[in-house]
């Protein structure tokens, strides 16, 4: 019996066309059809998706304006009273039971109003499908190839990055004119020692994380949170991803635990890119993500700290290209990207000029094998399931486990696996880049009775779920499968 992961990321669809053109005619075809003024797509490999075909594959590419994309985790933030009349598109590349993509245009309909026509487009449909799209290329396919077709889509986005590589990250570029050893030795000065690790995506492309790095100016990152909102247990990290040969992407990711009540001085304070109007009254999911893009960039200069030797000597080339922030309209439709890109550049050219805190002697970069990732990664997902299994409809209604319970989980294999501490939090990245492991943002309220808006994890999709199921049911709890 194959793993999960095995059939996730080795699965081929039948189509001797690439997937990433069966994608790009299908848009195309809908968008020369009608006339459409708006593409919404599904948070978050939809929006993975549209990012590909608009500026990652192979050029012919999609011929579409970000300004006109907006992801369904933003729908609530966006100014729907300038679409009023207009016709928008909702593309999820697959729909399954049909459920979600019904419950996005009905949320859709109640935003913008019934002046606006909605048209559903899913690339690949379940033959069993509840509630059908008004278009799709693949109509009625049956369990096995709708989990080919999701392989082929994720393998494609692997290609390309990663499904981290959505719509949410700030990302700068970096060419190498040194060596990979250099690179990460460099690196691994933005954190303490035993924070740093390399590995292997599932397409083999080099990858580095940095678990919890500086933040360097802990009055800046102070004034982005709102009050009461706390760093503790958190996601806290920098992935820098092969891109191609000596080019690599620097993503810095942090999400604090956001209390959702504002203030007028938090509001004040907040940098000029951002729309400031109508925060007053934005919801939990919007609060959380603008801190957390806010958050992001104060990590960002304890990375670029690390890196300002190499920038001296010239062993690397740093760059902030503007087009690399166009796709971040999709999610934050209230931020001015062309401010944005300028804070961000301004950052990161006051930190070239910083000296690292720590010198080459005092870190080291942790390999974790291939196999020992795996075993990490399915102890990890196997005991989230059974956890969500044993508790589905808790009270608190929260559907994933945050980062702090993902740890104590870990925390039960560590002597079984061999690998302790801050290595855990690799294998997340890892079942994420595979489609087994997805993120989300779930709201919920304090004893006291505030809202707060937390990151959490769970399993991806309901095939993967039930594929674990069956094998856990067969193999048992002491199941650690190769993938």
């Amino acid at each position: 019996m194959k793993s999960a992961l095995e059939s996730s990321t080795k699965m081929r669809s039948s189509s001797s066309v690439p997937i990433e053109r069966q994608l790009l005619g299908f848009i195309q075809q809908i968008l020369t059809r009608e006339h459409f003024d708006l593409i919404v797509c599904g948070e978050r490999k939809g929006t993975a998706v549209m990012r590909a075909l608009i500026a990652e594959i192979t050029e012919p590419r999609l011929e579409w304006p970000w300004s006109q994309v907006v992801s369904t985790s933003s729908m609530d933030q966006f100014k729907w009273s300038a679409f009023e009349g207009t016709k928008i598109l909702l593309f999820e590349e697959l729909v399954h039971h049909g459920r979600t993509i019904k419950g996005k245009k009905a949320l859709l309909r109640a935003l913008a109003g019934n002046e606006v026509e909605v048209v559903t487009a899913g690339f690949a449909v379940w033959e069993q499908c509840e509630h059908r799209p008004d278009y799709s290329h693949y109509a009625s396919i049956d369990s096995d190839t709708y989990t080919a077709i999701r392989s082929d889509i994720i393998y494609m986005l692997q290609q390309y990055g990663s499904l981290l590589l959505d719509t949410e990250h700030v990302e700068l570029s970096v060419r190498l004119e040194c060596g990979i050893n250099e690179f990460y030795s460099q690196l691994a000065r933005a954190a303490e020692d035993g924070n740093t690790f390399s590995f292997l995506s599932s397409s083999s492309r080099l990858n580095l994380t940095i678990q919890e790095p500086d933040v360097l100016e802990p009055q800046s990152l102070e004034k982005w949170l709102i009050p009461g909102s706390n760093t503790r247990d958190v996601v806290q990290k920098c992935r820098i991803i092969e891109r191609d040969h000596s080019h690599f992407s620097v993503m810095p990711i942090f999400y604090p635990n956001t209390k959702c009540v504002v203030d007028e001085a938090w509001i004040k304070n907040l940098p000029p890119f951002v729309d400031t109007s109508v925060l007053n009254s934005a919801g939990p999911k919007e609060l959380f993500y603008l801190v957390g893009l806010l958050a992001s960039i104060e990590l960002l200069k304890g990375i670029v700290v690390a890196m300002s030797d190499l920038l001296k000597e010239g062993k690397i080339v740093l760059e902030i290209p503007q087009a690399s922030f166009s796709h971040l309209m999709a999610m934050f439709p209230k931020v001015d990207m062309h401010e944005l890109w300028k804070y961000v550049r301004d950052v990161v050219t006051k930190a070239k000029l910083e000296r690292p805190r720590r010198s080459l002697r005092a870190v080291t970069v942790r390999n974790l094998p291939e196999k020992t990732l795996q075993n990490m990664g399915f102890y990890l997902l196997t005991r989230l399931l059974r956890e969500i299994d044993i508790e589905d409809g808790a009270e608190d209604g929260v559907r994933g486990r945050s980062r702090k319970q993902l740890m104590n989980i870990a925390a039960s294999a560590e002597d079984s696996i061999g690998v302790s501490g801050s290595a855990w939090g690799v294998a997340p990245d890892r079942l994420i880049d595979a489609g087994l492991m997805v993120t989300t943002v779930e709201e919920i309220t304090s004893s006291y009775g505030d809202p707060w808006a937390i990151r959490t994890f769970l399993p991806d999709s309901e095939i993967v779920s039930e594929k674990l199921r069956r094998q856990l049911a067969v193999k048992g709890s002491s199941w650690l499968p190769a993938i």
